[in-house]
């Protein structure tokens, strides 16, 4: 989530030569031990040669969206901890699966076509930041006067898209099917972000806004926020998940903020189900926390996937039937 200066990356003959990875990518232990599914949308790197050719931007601007790091801190866990991980091998510049299909600029599409359905007055839309994005931070245009063709976007949407949502959702049928229950957890890298740029309140007043407060436990704490859940406006998830989650990272001495500015995208909302034993929440960890400006681990980099770790495991550990306590998860919808 956001966007920041990468080290450059040109247009070599390496980089275009680079053998394509599968769109998605399952790792699946033959026996799962904890009802936990990972996904992991927005950590892939390549950039498919159409989207190279229709773009005058260099690969190093095309990446700035990329979630780097975070498949790093959640690959090993994965392994550790036996639990399903999804994971989109393909720029989010090119397909962005957080992103509901429908939401499509259609001034991307060629004149005169017929243009598949549509939602072009969507928030992310208009921002730029669609299925099949127009902007990258904000303001630089991925196509400039280019247009697309309907097939070469349907064909995105089918062979990115919707392979990575059909994917997820059998991850959590099967864990559903061995479990009883799945808790999806969307996982998300994003730049520093500044208290004063959110609204969070300390522990003692609201226990779902937890934040960290100077000279209380600084622990491994940047300084600013260090992490953001999202729910949805506790709509994806019954409140014991986002309290274990919040709780762990606390104890880590993070600043956490909860729903603001970061309330879960699609895939939460898409796949959360708590009334049917799916509980999907996300995840933003701030890459400050980790890794430094040349996108290298820092000394804390153990330190965080050890909690990364803690975290998941804890999920693992609660209560079924807490989780089906129907007083655990009724919110207020947002289309925020």
């Amino acid at each position: 989530m956001g966007f920041f200066r990468l080290p450059v990356f040109r247009r070599t003959p390496m980089v275009t030569a680079m053998s394509s990875p599968p769109p998605v990518s399952v790792v699946r232990p033959e026996q799962p031990s904890l009802p936990v599914v990972l996904s992991c949308p927005h950590a892939g790197t390549f950039l498919p040669e159409d989207l190279r050719r229709a773009s005058a931007l260099d690969d190093d601007v095309l990446l700035q969206a990329t979630d780097f790091g975070v498949l790093d801190l959640v690959k090993p866990a994965a392994a550790a901890l036996s639990v399903p991980l999804v994971v989109c091998g393909y720029s989010r510049a090119y397909c962005d699966v957080n992103r509901d299909r429908d939401e499509l600029d259609p001034d991307l599409f060629d004149e005169g076509t017929d243009l598949p359905p549509h939602r072009s007055r969507s928030p992310r839309v208009l921002a730029g930041l669609g299925v099949v994005p127009t902007l990258i931070g904000g303001k630089q245009s991925i196509y400039g006067d280019q247009r697309l063709s309907t097939a070469s976007v349907q064909q995105r949407l089918d062979r990115v898209h919707h392979a990575y949502h059909e994917a997820l959702a059998e991850q959590l049928r099967l864990t559903c099917a061995q479990f009883g229950h799945a808790i999806l957890v969307d996982c998300h890298s994003m730049p520093g972000l500044s208290p004063s740029a959110t609204r969070g309140l300390r522990r003692d007043r609201n226990p779902f806004r937890l934040r960290h407060v100077p000279g209380e436990g600084q622990g491994l704490s940047t300084g600013a926020v260090d992490a953001v859940l999202g729910d949805r406006f506790g709509t994806t998830c019954a409140k014991p998940v986002v309290l274990s989650v919040l709780h762990r990272l606390w104890n880590s001495g993070l600043i956490v903020e909860w729903n603001r500015p970061y309330a879960g995208g699609y895939i939460i909302q898409h796949h959360g189900d708590p009334k049917a034993g799916v509980h999907a929440l996300q995840v933003e960890l701030s890459r400050d926390l980790y890794l430094d400006k040349a996108l290298q681990p820092t000394a804390n980099h153990a330190d965080i996937a050890a909690m990364v770790l803690s975290l998941i495991e804890r999920l693992g550990a609660l209560d079924p039937a807490v989780l089906r306590d129907p007083s655990l998860f009724e919110g207020e919808d947002s289309l925020a």
